[in-house]
């Protein structure tokens, strides 16, 4: 299915300087891998260990430290695998969706031997789309569904139920920003006392923060940043600083959004292709690294004109990603 094109780390230029307490600070785009067109890779994390993992068709891929590929899981049924994110045992877990009505797709997956079938970890509401996201510190994921507008929680036994239900994570059906379907909300990230969590909304160019409660119960959204040039966020991720990185996908952009909601378009356009997702190196002087894929979704389906451009890219930050659980 896949299909190696490059694994050379090209400059795709300075488009980016900050000032800083160090400075001026350039940083440029750099490839990690360029991927086969055809290929959809919608998401990206890191382990502890310095590997990155990503989505890409049913399956998902490892790249290891030394620049290597494998599959490390295959989804057992001909489903999109959606957002990945490496749990607090080590297990890597995945969302999948199905575009065939005829086709369950809504789960989310465990795998934790590599090159092995993943097994169903959680089964979620079937009319769904579930697609991000987040561990909390006892090993909860916290999954958002943008279809349904809605956040699951699911154990660490994988009992999933409804965490958030709330209008202003809905999509915007009457015209959704891409194109295929609505989406509401997608991104999904913890601040660093994991007294909030943040979610982005797709349609609506939105940043929702949500209180928790001291029950662990969800308290009322509201939202933090509301914005034209954040319109398609999909993944997001903090550093230490409280900064916020979000992709932006349908508008080709990498932007960050600083703890007083200031918004600053640090890449745009080209090679940027449908952004889907971004994170941060987990191990060290990785972790001022922050990984984005170009899932390239709207040329690959022909929802927009162009050659796709499915890709991994990196780029160097002021200050270290927010460490996972």
């Amino acid at each position: 299915m896949k299909k190696t094109i490059s694994a050379a780390i090209l400059s795709a230029g300075c488009m980016l300087v900050s000032i800083s307490a160090h400075g001026h600070e350039c940083s440029s785009l750099q490839t990690v891998e360029s991927l086969a067109v055809g290929a959809v890779p919608e998401s990206v994390t890191a382990d502890k260990h310095g590997n990155l993992y990503y989505s890409n068709g049913n399956a998902i891929y490892k790249r290891s430290t030394n620049g290597q590929d494998s599959v490390f899981a295959t989804l057992p049924i001909p489903v999109f695998a959606l957002g990945v994110k490496v749990g607090k045992d080590g297990c890597v877990y995945n969302t999948s969706v199905s575009l065939d009505p005829t086709i369950p797709g809504a789960y989310v997956w465990k795998t934790c031997t590599a090159g092995t079938i993943a097994q169903v970890f959680a089964t979620l509401d079937q009319s769904g789309g579930p697609n991000d996201l987040a561990f909390d510190d006892d090993g909860n994921a916290f999954v958002t569904d943008p279809f349904l507008g809605k956040v699951w929680k699911v154990t660490p036994q994988g009992t999933p139920s409804v965490w958030l239900d709330d209008p202003l994570l809905d999509g915007n059906t009457a015209s959704p920003y891409l194109l295929f379907h609505s989406q509401g909300v997608n991104g999904i990230a913890f601040d660093e006392d994991k007294e909030n969590l943040y979610l982005g909304n797709l349609d609506y160019g939105r940043i929702i923060r949500v209180p928790i409660r001291h029950n662990g119960s969800a308290g009322q959204p509201t939202v933090w940043v509301s914005d034209a040039r954040i319109q398609g966020s999909d993944g997001i991720a903090f550093d230490e600083d409280g900064d916020l990185f979000v992709a932006v996908n349908g508008q080709n952009k990498l932007v960050r959004i600083s703890p007083r909601g200031r918004i600053d378009v640090l890449f745009s356009g080209d090679p940027l292709d449908s952004v889907s997702s971004v994170v941060f190196g987990r191990k060290g002087n990785d972790r001022d690294t922050l990984y984005i894929a170009n899932s390239a979704f709207l040329r690959t389906f022909g929802l927009q004109a162009g050659t796709p451009n499915p890709a991994l890219f990196k780029t160097t930050v002021d200050s270290k990603g927010l460490k996972l659980p």
